[in-house]
């Protein structure tokens, strides 16, 4: 058997994906003997699978399909007013970015995980299939569902949210762990009003698998002008909510949360912080 397959189809590739399990390394849109393959891998190119590479709007809807890699998403991802484009680019450095599926960015084990960071603040669903039939979850769900190991064959084939609305303004911001082994993300969208924060959303990844919606964090800027002091106490308040739920209360930690919301803030609200 080659050491590349050439899939053309969703249930072709479900096929390889069952039979070589961890061993199956997906790569689309690049020469996938450019690099030298790891010993025991297989490589399958799902550039051919069109259903998985594909970045359609119908109507208020978009959907992206998982094979298509972060360096399309970074460049290509649409209806999301640059949220994931931006988390792609944050994501993934230039070097790599090109040969990383969304089908791997999905699995928990991958240090692209931070990806459903934005997806969650999307509301965005993931659509599955396998050899035995579809589903589809919301990303909260399919995190869990992933972590305790979908059914044999089981993938991602596409992931699907509503537009946004044209003045929703977004923001991501990911900051690594010492050692680089895990991270902390946060993504945000709101309307800006002037100056004043109407309608914000926030979510945070860290120390939980599945992102959270910090609501305490929002109330320290709902309604209220944007400046440094609203951002300190959202990003103060985020931290206590994600250590609350994690029952865990480390500084280092704090810190790090801290800093990655009010990155995060910051960059939507900065051309409105007054001087």
């Amino acid at each position: 058997m080659s050491a590349i397959q050439l899939p053309k189809s969703v249930p072709e590739l479900i096929r390889l994906i069952a039979r070589h399990g961890k061993r199956a390394l997906l790569v689309s849109g690049v020469d996938a003997t450019a690099d030298k393959i790891a010993a025991g891998k297989v490589i399958i190119d799902v550039t051919g699978v069109n259903p998985l590479n594909e970045i359609e709007q119908n109507r208020d809807k978009i959907t992206i399909g998982t094979g298509i890699n972060l360096g399309r998403l970074a460049r290509e991802a649409m209806g999301e007013n640059g949220l994931l484009r931006q988390a792609a680019s944050l994501i993934a450095n230039p070097l790599v970015r090109n040969k990383v599926t969304l089908i791997q960015a999905l699995d928990p084990m991958s240090p692209y995980f931070d990806i459903t960071t934005p997806l969650a603040l999307l509301d965005a669903k993931v659509k599955l299939q396998s050899g035995t039939g579809k589903r589809t979850l919301s990303i909260r769900d399919y995190v869990e569902a992933a972590a305790k190991g979908l059914k044999k064959g089981e993938i991602p084939v596409s992931v699907e949210f509503t537009k946004l609305p044209a003045d929703q303004k977004v923001g991501f911001f990911r900051v690594a762990r010492m050692g680089g082994k895990s991270s902390v993300s946060a993504a945000a969208k709101m309307k800006l009003v002037r100056t004043v924060c109407i309608s914000p959303e926030l979510v945070v990844s860290s120390l939980t698998l599945v992102p959270v919606r910090a609501k305490s964090a929002e109330k320290e800027i709902v309604g209220k002008p944007a400046n440094e002091f609203s951002i300190k106490k959202a990003a103060e308040s985020a931290a206590s909510d994600i250590l609350d739920i994690a029952k865990k209360d480390n500084s280092y930690e704090r810190t790090l949360i801290e800093i990655t919301v009010a990155r995060t803030l910051r960059s939507i609200m900065e051309g409105s912080i007054p001087v």
